[in-house]
């Protein structure tokens, strides 16, 4: 008759192994074989949980499924090395390893710090891919400072834990705080300096990630790429990358054009001094065509005026404004302005003003500049 097998066998041999009654050998190397099991598992359900997050599109989940795994790994590899280090010790020289808990407490928190790092990472990579694909519109300035408050949180629990675990109190925090505060600020006056001018532009927002900026003292324009802690880093026109340090945007004059509510145009025109006769109509139809213009923002005072006899031109001033929301570039619409007073001029019969030269001759006689070149003309 067939004896019938223990379901537990399995169990009750695996716990002979771990306790160590066929050898140090076998002890260890079942303890390697059960983390290389248990992260074999564990890379499997956290890789089927990151396929369902992904699809139902939860950020949480996905970003924390996405961080968890390696810390957990190295956790669970240190445990295995030290505990397999414990046993040779214990074997070999009959004395175990010293403070093994603390140093398993230790691991453990710092495992735990790593993986809340990570996940905080995590989550703010997939909010702003999210963001830019319009499922979650969110501010990225908005979200980088919430990663970055998180961070110095994370860092902060971290060395608490630490402190707890290691026997130490807040007053050892203190203490050192206050011997070697004094001395940590005046070695770090720039760090320091640069990090509250980076938590002043994320409280006072002048600019944010993306925009347009122009700083006309340090003579720096472009778009803000990263607001970091102690540097902002600008891509300027040439698509060449410039690193800021937060504290010149507390000290510094900070223009952000992109923030415009208005384009202006402002134009000034020449017109012959043979055409006086036609300046007031010139000036009346050109602030006509303004007036009917669908891009200019009849809101805002529009003034064309004759204003200066010049050198050799009679001056016509034109200043406008185009309302940005309009969603239409600026070039597109000044270039069409031009056009249209260029068409105005020629249909009153009069013509733009070239700058004009009289040079006295001796004997009372003059000869004007346009008249020189056209005589001086290759052409001829």
């Amino acid at each position: 008759m067939l004896e019938k097998k223990d379901p537990f066998s399995f169990f009750h041999l695996c716990f002979k192994i771990f306790e160590g009654q066929f050898g140090a050998f076998i002890q260890i190397m079942g303890i390697l074989v059960l983390v290389l099991v248990f992260n074999f598992f564990v890379k499997s359900i956290l890789f089927r949980l990151y396929t369902y997050y992904q699809s139902k599109q939860r950020i949480w989940g996905l970003s924390f499924v996405s961080a968890l795994h390696k810390p957990l790994n190295y956790f669970v590899w240190i445990v295995a090395i030290l505990a397999s280090l414990d046993l040779v010790m214990s074997n070999l020289f009959s004395f175990h390893v010293k403070n093994l808990h603390l140093v398993l407490s230790v691991s453990a928190i710092l495992a735990f710090g790593w993986f809340l790092l990570r996940w905080n990472t995590k989550f703010l990579h997939y909010t702003i891919e999210s963001s830019k694909n319009s499922q979650t519109p969110q501010s990225i300035s908005k979200l980088d400072l919430m990663s970055k408050l998180a961070t110095i949180a994370i860092i902060f629990i971290t060395l608490f834990l630490l402190m707890d675990a290691t026997g130490r109190n807040m007053q050892t925090l203190i203490a050192f705080g206050g011997i070697g505060g004094l001395a940590l600020a005046f070695a770090s006056q720039q760090v320091i300096s640069n990090f509250f001018g980076g938590l002043m532009v994320y409280t006072t927002k002048p600019f944010t990630i993306g925009e347009w900026v122009n700083l006309p003292e340090r003579k720096i324009e472009g778009h803000i790429e990263e607001i970091g802690w102690y540097l902002t880093r600008i891509r300027n026109f040439e698509k060449r990358p410039i690193y800021v340090p937060n504290s010149v945007f507390t000290q510094s004059i900070v223009i952000t054009p992109s923030r415009m509510s208005h384009e202006r145009f402002h134009h000034t025109i020449g017109l012959r001094y043979n055409d006086i006769g036609v300046v007031k109509s010139v000036v009346d139809n050109i602030k006509l065509m303004l007036l009917k213009h669908p891009n200019i923002d009849q809101s805002v005072k529009i003034e064309v005026f004759f204003v200066n006899f010049g050198a050799s031109s009679l001056d016509i001033n034109v200043s406008a404004y185009m309302s940005v929301s309009s969603g239409v570039a600026f070039s597109v619409v000044r270039q069409d302005i031009l056009i249209k007073i260029a068409a105005i001029i020629k249909e009153s019969g009069a013509e733009l003003a070239t700058p004009t030269h009289i040079i006295e001759l001796q004997g009372g006689g003059s000869l004007r500049s346009d008249f020189l070149n056209a005589s001086l003309s290759p052409h001829d």
